[in-house]
């Protein structure tokens, strides 16, 4: 959530799983002069600290080379919260989704072997991406349309080849794609998928199953991989308000996001923090009431003929 606190703009990050739990909150200022020293705060917070122990970095602004805007730290926040929940136990099978692909620019493109690492030792433990938009998926859903791939009434799923994907996406983390070049992407963290989870509704997503692409093995074999879009197709059978989409992501989203009255009240709620630290009681009060007086114009209170 934003907030507009004039000169001031800040980032309200709340990161939320589908239990209802919001397991990290913080605040990030949003301008172009950040550093990373403005998010050392984030190794206060204990599945941070994992998530370092994990990349084998002293703080997480080791991590990355563009720890410079709250959408960076917000994805190193999820990433956290995910792996922590991940390593808690290594015998109840469970399976981790994630709004969005898994590929990541936030951690340098070296230290994403680690994670994998991690998921290996975890085996019962899977994780997914699930992204409603994709450059890929803009590159070829015409083409999966006039050719049928996915039948109105039926479900499934069809891998991506290398080629394609990189057709689709030319950044490496490393500069740009050489015509020489037919690796995979350093910064990608499996492959990708176009999948369909509701015979009800022609929606396409893609999804990221992690791949070790360093070692050219697979993380999950086919048996999981179709484990893994079953359980996706079930979450989605009778899914609200997108049919199509798994309704676990969509629970830990409404829990995450911050709008209407209760995104009024978390507004207020910082401003009266900052305002109480201002050591000024006569700034603090010049600050207030100019809130008071722009809150009293957007709402549209004054008016003129």
């Amino acid at each position: 959530m934003g907030i507009h606190f004039d000169p001031f703009e800040l980032e309200f990050i709340v990161i939320s799983d589908s239990n209802g739990y919001e397991i990290m909150k913080f605040i990030v200022p949003n301008n172009d002069n950040l550093t990373k020293k403005d998010f050392k705060f984030l190794d206060n917070f204990h599945e941070i600290n994992i998530l370092s122990s994990i990349l084998k970095v002293n703080s997480i602004i080791e991590a990355s080379e563009i720890l410079n805007n709250p959408y960076t730290a917000m994805d190193l926040a999820e990433y956290a919260c995910i792996f922590e929940n991940l390593m808690k136990d290594k015998t109840e099978p469970k399976l981790f989704m994630k709004d969005g692909l898994l590929r990541s620019k936030a951690f340098k493109h070296e230290l994403m072997q680690n994670l994998l690492d991690i998921l290996k030792e975890y085996p019962k433990r899977k994780l997914v991406g699930v992204a409603k938009r994709s450059k890929v998926l803009s590159l070829i859903s015409t083409a999966l349309r006039v050719q049928k791939v996915f039948p109105p009434n039926m479900t499934g799923y069809v891998e991506i080849p290398l080629d394609i994907e990189r057709m689709a996406y030319k950044w490496t983390g490393k500069g740009k794609i050489s015509k020489n070049n037919q690796g995979p992407l350093s910064y990608a963290l499996g492959k990708l998928y176009i999948v369909k989870l509701s015979k009800r509704n022609n929606l396409l997503l893609t999804i990221e199953i992690p791949y070790d692409y360093l070692n050219n093995e697979s993380i999950y074999n086919n048996k999981e991989i179709n484990e893994i879009i079953g359980h996706l197709i079930k979450d989605s059978m009778m899914s609200y308000p997108i049919l199509g989409y798994p309704q676990t992501i969509m629970r830990a989203h409404e829990k995450a996001v911050r709008c209407g009255f209760t995104g009024s009240v978390w507004k207020d709620k910082i401003i009266e923090y900052i305002l109480s630290n201002i050591g000024d009681r006569r700034l603090s009060k010049l600050i207030r009431n100019q809130i008071f007086l722009q809150e009293i114009v957007n709402k549209g209170i004054l008016g003129g003929i």
